[in-house]
């Protein structure tokens, strides 16, 4: 980088207020007041939904910065990836609330659907897109308070047996028992069928959960996304998913690699997300927004599992590591004291992020010394020596060497 002075960037995020954020969390971690009101995202990096604001740059975005001619020098071999811009997306997240059941293509059906629905002639931004652009959207979440998720099918055994509990759905356990392909025609037929009858269904199975004294796992879960999605959820199929899915629970540190095509949803919890910069969401259910069941069924990885769970290795510089597939992002994570301060020559763009009210970090590169508080960000260009030093946790993300 030509002129370390300018190669680090404070920004910042993009806060998101969706109705089923915390009203707690993010507030209290930007050093806000909390006033009651949700708070579920507070975004880092140049998605054109939420780019990270530059604040000693008048108000200027980090989208805007990194769409100019220096890109490339900003950016490094990195810039090829996503179109002259961060090829990842880094994000709070605080959920209160569950949101929708969703899975994300590989690069393949991403490149080819968005493809097929342009030839369609299908606008980019129209509510039953199910493509907004070609590329994946692998996705990490790590815990930074207890953290609970759907993730994945449960084994055939698991989901025949909680089908057979109850009279109302008790002809579609034969279904299962036969694999993937058993998954894939239950899932299929079930969202086939006519939303009336599955709202009557539905509203039965709850109206006998409701007078059980003992019920699964499963089943509680299957009340409590009733009860939080208020009364029409009994016509949503994707209700169903409760029974249907695995559910993971994290401890702060651990992380959950969401795989393409592995339906999943968060429900409750505080975390660090990172991310494809990618839009392509498919929705299966617990959802006001365009749901595509035959292109689910194109997609969805259907077998047991696919929740991977990640809890980091750390490297010979002291960073937690947390390694997946993912070619887009790598993930680390760092508890800084004042006696180990830690040294590197960014390789690619960089993101650091401050995870906790406590945290103290100064960056530094060549003349430039910047504060790295709690709650905030700083973008690292592509070939900068930096020194990180002070106290707290801090995460590191960065395209895969």
């Amino acid at each position: 980088m030509s002129n370390a002075s300018s190669s680090v960037l404070m920004l910042a995020p993009a806060l998101k207020d969706y109705a089923w954020g915390d009203d707690r969390f993010i507030q209290g971690l930007l050093g806000a007041v909390p006033d009651g009101q949700p708070m579920a995202e507070a975004w880092f990096g140049a998605h054109p939904q939420g780019p990270s604001t530059l604040p000693c740059h008048d108000g200027d975005t980090l989208l805007g910065f990194l769409e100019g001619e220096g890109s490339t020098a900003w950016l490094g071999p990195a810039a090829g990836m996503r179109q002259g811009t961060l090829p990842y997306l880094a994000k709070f997240l605080a959920a209160a609330r569950p949101l929708s059941i969703q899975v994300h293509p590989d690069d393949r059906q991403a490149r080819d659907g968005f493809a097929r629905e342009d030839a369609q002639g299908i606008a980019r931004d129209a509510p039953n897109r199910c493509y907004r652009d070609p590329y994946a959207k692998p996705e990490i979440i790590i815990a930074l308070t207890e953290f609970q998720a759907l993730c994945g099918f449960r084994s055939d055994e698991e989901i025949r047996a909680a089908l057979e509990r109850h009279d109302v759905l008790r002809d579609l356990a034969p279904l299962c028992g036969r694999g993937w392909n058993g998954q894939r025609e239950l899932v299929s037929h079930w969202f086939s069928l006519d939303r009336a009858e599955v709202d009557g269904r539905q509203r039965a199975l709850l109206a006998t959960l409701q007078g059980l004294r003992v019920r699964t796992a499963a089943e509680n879960l299957l009340v409590e996304l009733a009860e939080a999605a208020g009364e029409q959820v009994t016509a949503d199929p994707g209700l169903l998913f409760a029974l249907l899915l695995a559910q993971v629970r994290l401890q702060p540190g651990q992380g959950l690699f969401l795989r393409a095509g592995v339906p999943h949803a968060y429900l409750s919890g505080a975390g660090l997300e990172v991310m494809g910069a990618s839009d392509n969401v498919l929705r299966a259910g617990l959802t006001s927004k365009h749901v595509a069941p035959d292109e689910l069924a194109r997609i969805v990885r259907f077998a047991a599992g696919g929740a991977w769970r990640v809890d980091g290795e750390v490297d010979a510089a002291g960073w937690r590591v947390y390694r997946t597939a993912a070619t887009e992002f790598e993930v680390a994570t760092r508890e800084m004291t004042v006696h180990r301060p830690v040294a590197w020559r960014a390789e690619g763009p960089e993101l650091l992020i401050a995870l906790a009210g406590e945290s103290e970090a100064e960056l530094l590169a060549g003349e430039k010394r910047v504060s790295l508080r709690p709650g905030s960000g700083a973008f690292v260009a592509h070939d900068t020596l930096t020194q990180l030093r002070g106290v707290g946790p801090v995460a590191r993300v960065r395209v895969p060497l």
